[in-house]
C-alpha cells in the first residue's frame, strides 16, 4: 500500500516506538471480550494469520491458546521489530513477522491458513483496499477456516461535527487516520458476501470509554 498510507505508517512508527511492550505472561490481554473472540477463532485452529498486526500481542495470546504457526503483517517498520523482538521471548509455536500490506497478503498461496485476524485494520482503509483484504482473506483461508474482524466505534453525524473530523469522501473520514465509518448494519452485510456471522458483539473497552464491534466467522465455501 505505498503513498497513501504513508501519513499512518509514520505516525504508527512513532507510537510503536515510544512503546516498551513486554511478552505478556498469561492468556489473557484484559478484556474479556477480546479474550473470547481470540479463544473461538483459535479452536481447532493450528496456523493463523494478523493482518495489520501491530506489535503481534494477539498472535501471541493465540500462542497460549494451542496454534502453532503464526504470521504477522503490519506497514509499520517499528510494529514489526517490537513483535520480532517479543517473539524471541516465545516458549511456545513459531512466529514469522513481514513489513507490508496488500501487496504482500497477495503474496501467500491459496488455503494456506485456518484462521485470519483483521482487528481495527479494514475500517482503517479506504474502501477499495478494504475490499482486496477481504477478498486475499478469503482466498488464504482454508474452508470452514475462522475470521475474527473488529472494528472501531461508528461515528455519528453530531460527533464529526463536535469532534471536527474531516470527511473525505461520503461515509470516509480523516480523524488522524484513515476511518471508514461504516455503520454496523453495513458491515454485515459487505462481510456476509464472504463470510458466515457466527457471532457479532461489542467489546467495551473502559480505558477509551468505548464499544468496539467485533465479527466472529466462517469462510463461506
Amino acid at each position: 500500500m505505498p503513498g497513501r498510507y504513508d501519513k499512518c505508517k509514520d505516525k504508527w512508527d512513532i507510537i510503536f516506538g515510544e512503546q516498551k511492550p513486554s511478552f505478556p505472561l498469561t492468556e489473557s490481554s484484559g478484556n474479556e471480550g477480546v479474550d473470547k473472540g481470540i479463544q473461538w477463532v483459535c479452536e481447532g485452529t493450528d496456523t493463523i494469520l494478523d493482518f495489520g498486526c501491530g506489535n503481534g500481542m494477539l498472535l501471541f495470546l493465540c500462542a497460549f491458546q494451542g496454534t502453532k504457526t503464526h504470521i504477522g503483517l503490519d506497514i509499520s517498520e517499528q510494529a514489526i521489530e517490537n513483535a520480532k523482538e517479543l517473539s524471541s521471548h516465545a516458549n511456545q509455536g513459531k512466529f514469522q513477522f513481514i513489513r507490508g500490506g496488500i501487496h504482500q497478503l497477495q503474496k501467500f498461496d491459496d488455503s494456506i491458513a485456518d484462521a485470519v485476524i483483521l482487528s481495527n485494520i479494514i475500517d482503517n482503509l479506504y474502501p477499495e483496499d478494504a475490499q482486496i483484504v477481504l477478498t486475499e482473506t478469503t482466498r488464504i483461508l482454508k474452508d470452514n477456516g475462522k475470521v475474527l474482524v473488529k472494528l472501531n466505534p461508528f461515528i455519528t453525524d453530531t460527533q464529526i461535527k463536535e469532534w471536527q473530523i474531516k470527511i473525505i469522501e461520503d461515509d470516509l473520514l480523516d480523524d488522524g487516520f484513515i476511518l471508514w465509518n461504516n455503520t454496523t448494519d453495513q458491515w454485515k452485510s459487505l462481510l456476509e458476501k464472504n463470510f458466515t456471522i457466527h457471532e457479532f458483539q461489542e467489546v467495551y473497552y473502559p480505558e477509551h470509554e468505548q464499544n468496539n464491534r467485533m465479527f466472529l466467522m466462517t469462510k463461506k465455501n
